[in-house]
């Protein structure tokens, strides 16, 4: 829903989104957010001022049976008004689900008017305990401590407190020195990218981040200079670091879309071959990496099995809504990856029996989705699109006449970004068209 604010620094009223329904399984995004501490965030569009506005929540996740209602302090309701208030929220949840779903402990809420312990047990569904919180608290202190730190104490610091140097600590700063980049803020991005190049080679689990990504790297390299990653290609780069585990698990997360039957087919070819040659230590080697990387696949196929089977269910409520528009306005964060593909898949099949009605449906919803989509863009997202999908510089040449008012520096921003993302990602095709977008923005400039 949407609320009224009045900005406290310059007085201007503007709307902000508030979300109040967080279900594990259907707005997991909502969830990722609230973690992330995004969620129900307002910002003043004239002065850019905001935070994290308090507002009452109810948590649901069916994995753990675990059903909670937030109500902030601040807002002094009445014993009765509040009452009334926990039942709107559980009917929001409940009426969403379908009745086979709906179990007795969601009409027993936990009512909860602290935000650190409605955090700390959302948290627990995701495997994080208070003890695990209150380390990264420790973390973070020690994190912003060397950030200010001169070298003796340093230097101490690192000696005495190594055991909280790790994966987690290193995920830290490099959030801190993203968020320092993204404000040029040249005061803190120094020292903070002078105190990971000293981590990374004066601690252990920095020598091994070190060593993982300069790993990631090579494979990134090569799979651009082969325009995609082969099976081949990732059995090459995982041969290389056999017996590494963490390297092993980065480089198969890395690869997903290669780590297919045929790969496995080749890396027993290697294990034969390692045993043919008398290599008896290489073969166990190999061997144990091809456990750990079943178990890795397993994991992916049921992962994405569950995703569309959760977006297969979302299509059916969707067609058997009485008014489409609505439903797709009500599962817009439900319309990923997954939810296209199977939607995708319907459509050809649909097409391919040859059933007309129900193509034009699927169409429909289709359609609906992208606009839907689209709406949520930046204008210069959109702009970019429209001159991407232009057929020659006639085309473009007119779009940019007819949207003069969005040509700016911050166009170009976004084009740098757009250009690094699809770099990143190896479509050099697509890299080199937004190239000659951005020639064509910088001459109006």
């Amino acid at each position: 829903m949407y609320t009224q604010v009045t900005c406290p620094q310059c007085g201007t009223p503007y709307t902000a989104e508030i979300h109040q329904a967080i279900d594990s399984d259907d707005t997991p995004e909502l969830k990722r957010r609230l973690l992330n501490g995004q969620l129900n965030i307002a910002v003043c569009p004239s002065c850019g001022a905001g935070g994290q506005m308090m507002a009452p929540m109810v948590f649901h996740d069916a994995a753990h049976e675990m059903f909670l209602v937030f109500m902030p302090p601040e807002m002094n309701m009445g014993q009765i008004e509040r009452e009334q208030l926990i039942g709107r929220l559980t009917r929001q949840v409940m009426d969403k689900m379908p009745p086979e779903k709906r179990r007795a402990y969601m009409l027993q809420p936990q009512t909860i008017i602290s935000m650190q312990t409605f955090m700390e047990k959302v948290l627990e569904t995701e495997g994080i305990t208070k003890e695990m919180v209150a380390r990264q608290q420790k973390q973070l202190e020690l994190l912003q401590t060397l950030a200010q730190a001169d070298k003796d104490v340093a230097d101490y610091l690192i000696k005495e407190r190594r055991g909280e140097i790790d994966e987690t600590f290193f995920a830290m700063l490099q959030q801190y020195i993203d968020t320092a980049a993204q404000t040029n803020d040249n005061g803190r991005l120094i020292p903070l990218t002078n105190l990971r190049a000293r981590l990374m080679t004066e601690t252990e689990v920095g020598r091994a981040l070190e060593r993982q990504q300069i790993a990631l790297h090579g494979l990134n390299r090569e799979a651009k200079a082969q325009n995609g990653l082969p099976p081949e290609l990732l059995l090459k780069h995982l041969l290389k670091h056999a017996g590494d585990e963490r390297i092993e698990s980065a480089l198969a997360m890395a690869g997903q879309p290669a780590l297919t039957y045929q790969f496995f087919q080749l890396l027993t070819a290697e294990i034969e071959k390692q045993e043919k040659a008398g290599n008896q230590d290489s073969s166990r080697q190999l061997q144990g990496m091809r456990e750990r990387l079943l178990k890795v696949y397993d994991a992916l196929q049921a992962q994405s099995q569950k995703m569309l089977a959760q977006a297969e269910e979302t299509l059916q409520l969707i067609l058997a809504a009485e008014d489409m528009e609505t439903a797709v306005q009500s599962n817009l964060q439900k319309f990923d990856d997954a939810f296209m593909y199977v939607l995708s898949a319907r459509i050809a099949q649909t097409d391919k029996k040859g059933e007309p009605a129900e193509i034009q449906i699927l169409n429909r919803l289709q359609e609906l989705i992208i606009k839907q989509a689209e709406s949520q863009y930046p204008p210069e997202i959109l702009l970019l699109n429209q001159l991407m999908e232009a057929e020659g510089e006639p085309a473009q040449q007119k779009i940019l006449n007819e949207n003069s008012n969005l040509l700016s520096p911050d166009l170009v921003k976004v084009l740098d970004a757009v250009m690094k993302e699809f770099e990143g990602a190896g479509q050099v095709e697509v890299n080199g068209r937004l190239q000659e977008i951005k020639g064509l923005v910088e001459a109006r400039l």
